[in-house]
């Protein structure tokens, strides 16, 4: 694989040595901010250039040890050259550089460096080279294209250092463990102000994974998640593959630690042999929590895990959920099929209470479901779920029986981390019954969709809608949890938890449709992991298509992110057509 370009030769060759180019790449990558200097030292005001190439030269200034002010005549020469170096790192060889060295009765100390950086070098010739097995490569292909570093282009000698860092950290993730660069160097030809590029890389052979090698005890414990592991003897070495395995075990949670190393100690030929130490997490896993948000107020948590029960992989997880307007408790058995991760079984009970406004309500919940994630993007919760509710709503009270056959598509990316820059997740919860089964003919829809774009790296924007609708000849007779209402801290802010809906004789009777959209912005506020934001919801919940007044939500809010979740602090005006206010949020927990 080879970049060609002109070999003709002009002039005198001035042979850099690949020392000096790192040493010139150090001077332009390093970070450190140097430490303020003393009151009789000397500081620099650098001008002239662009604001990268200032800020390198400010580094490799600051980065001198301290010159005190009556010594500053005596260091010209070695700011001069700091200077240059700094410039060259970026491909200007032919600077002019004046210093305006300060008077001794000049107390502020400030050396003035004048900088006209002059014509930049361009590279004339880059042969980049690889051979061995890796030469038709498409990630080599593609890290070299990335770099920048091509016929008539300006030379960096820090793109340059990145691109023989990133073919080597390619070549290792990709099992080629011999590689090595063979030709390395950078010709420059100053009197015609250009460069030209000679590097190439031997691959080698690459290797493949050996035989797995584990105790009784990992043996054991990988039972469960065994066609988890597809580093077959003979597979083709990569370090992604290794970490994509170490994830989905972990996964799992069935597991606190989870060890996968190659044996280059016992290769045989082009084969490593892995090395694979598994520890289960414990038989029971148990958690107290406690919370607050301005929906349900104080709330405790209380959960009971048993995460791994038998070889077979089964798991029991148990939580119950205390406030003063909810009460839950529910337990979910689950049984692994062929993934534990993306395709499985899971039985789920469940017994809820709810006194909120005008709703009483007690449910009886039990499902049975099948997740197949094995295949496409798309995560398919397949169930038939049956409940039971005696309820008060308003002032009409009533129980209903519903057999309901549901799925639960949902597709979710993130670039991960609790706070993170790009995030997209979308949801649609389909279910149904009918007097066949159950007491009520229906179909029940809800779609939701949110989304993080991050505009600049320290701001946010986070978009949020949700649609919901019930049709069928039964669709105004469903009991409260299949109604809608509008409010609250993930809703309609401004307004109280489930506050907003149709009403019949003054009470809250709940909604056929739900619409609800919300845009936020999240910026810096100059402290750390701190962000101020500022919001519109809107939203609604109606009986009738073009029915109901929107209400509005508009606010300000605080974030501060945590190691343990974002603290967010809202203060949002609810508006409708009949009535405005103000009330607070504040709510605790992960933001996406």
């Amino acid at each position: 694989m080879r970049i060609p370009g002109n070999r003709t030769v002009k002039g005198r060759a001035l042979l850099i040595p690949a020392v000096s180019a790192i040493l010139l790449c150090l001077v332009s990558c390093t970070t450190s901010k140097p430490s303020r200097p003393k009151s009789d030292n000397i500081v620099f005001r650098v001008s002239g250039v662009s604001d990268s190439l200032r800020q390198n030269v400010e580094r490799s200034l600051n980065s001198m040890p301290p010159i005190s002010k009556g010594r500053a005549m005596v260091f010209r020469r070695e700011i001069r050259d700091k200077t240059t170096q700094a410039l060259r790192a970026y491909g200007y060889y032919h600077p002019k550089v004046t210093l305006d060295i300060p008077k001794k009765d000049d107390k502020s100390g400030t050396v003035g460096v004048d900088i006209d950086s002059g014509k930049r070098l361009f590279i004339r010739q880059a042969d980049i080279e690889i051979l061995g097995q890796g030469a038709n490569y498409e990630s080599f292909r593609r890290i070299i294209k990335n770099s920048g570093l091509k016929s008539y282009t300006a030379l960096d000698h820090g793109r340059y250092e990145e691109l023989k860092k990133a073919l080597r950290a390619n070549a290792m993730r990709l099992g080629f463990f011999d590689a090595k660069l063979i030709y390395s160097r950078i010709f420059v030809y100053e009197e015609q102000n250009c460069a030209d590029i000679e590097l190439v890389l031997d691959t080698g052979k690459r290797y493949s994974f050996g035989a797995l090698i584990a105790d009784d005890n990992t043996r054991e414990l990988l039972k469960p998640a065994a066609r988890l592991y597809d580093l077959d003897e003979g597979t083709p070495f990569s370090s992604n593959k290794i970490s994509a395995f170490q994830a989905a075990m972990s996964q799992t949670g069935y597991y606190r630690s989870v060890d996968l190393q190659p044996r280059a100690d016992l290769k045989k030929g082009y084969k490593l042999p892995m090395e694979l130490k598994l520890e289960r997490r414990p038989k029971n896993v148990m958690r107290l929590g406690i919370g607050y948000s301005t929906d349900e107020r104080v709330r405790f948590l209380a959960e009971w895990d048993k995460p791994l029960l038998n070889s077979a992989g089964h798991s029991l997880s148990t939580y119950a959920r205390l406030s003063s307007v909810k009460q839950n408790a529910e337990a979910i058995y689950k049984i692994p099929r062929k993934d534990p991760n993306l395709d499985y079984y899971y039985l789920r009970l469940a017994q809820l209470h709810t006194d909120l406004n005008d709703t009483k309500s007690d449910r009886s919940h039990a499902s049975i479901h099948y997740v197949a994630n094995h295949t496409g993007k798309w995560r398919r919760d397949w169930s038939v779920r049956a409940e039971y509710e005696d309820y008060t709503q308003s002032y009409e009270k009533g129980t209903a029986l519903d057999v309901m056959p549901a799925v639960l598509l949902s597709r979710r990316d993130s670039s991960g981390g609790p706070d993170p820059k790009r995030a997209y997740d979308i949801s649609a919860d389909l279910s149904g019954g009918s007097k066949l089964v159950s007491d009520y003919s229906f179909f029940r829809v809800v779609l939701k969709m949110s989304g993080i774009i991050s505009p600049t790296p320290k701001t946010r924007l986070m978009l949020r809608f949700t649609q919901g609708w019930n049709t069928g000849s039964d669709a105004m007779k469903l009991p409260p949890s299949l109604r809608f209402f509008a409010g609250g801290d993930n809703s309609v802010r401004g307004f109280s938890y489930m506050s907003r809906s149709p009403r019949d004789g003054g009470g809250l009777i709940g909604g056929r449709y739900l619409t609800l959209g919300s845009v936020e912005f999240q910026f810096p506020i100059g402290a750390a992991n701190q962000r101020g934001a500022v919001f519109l919801d809107a939203g609604k919940s109606y009986n009738h298509i073009g029915s109901g007044s929107m209400l509005y939500g508009p606010g300000i809010g605080y974030r501060y992110l945590s190691r343990f979740g974002t603290v967010r602090v809202d203060l949002a005006a609810g508006i409708s057509d009949n009535e405005s206010g103000f009330k607070l949020h504040f709510a605790f927990g992960p933001e996406f």
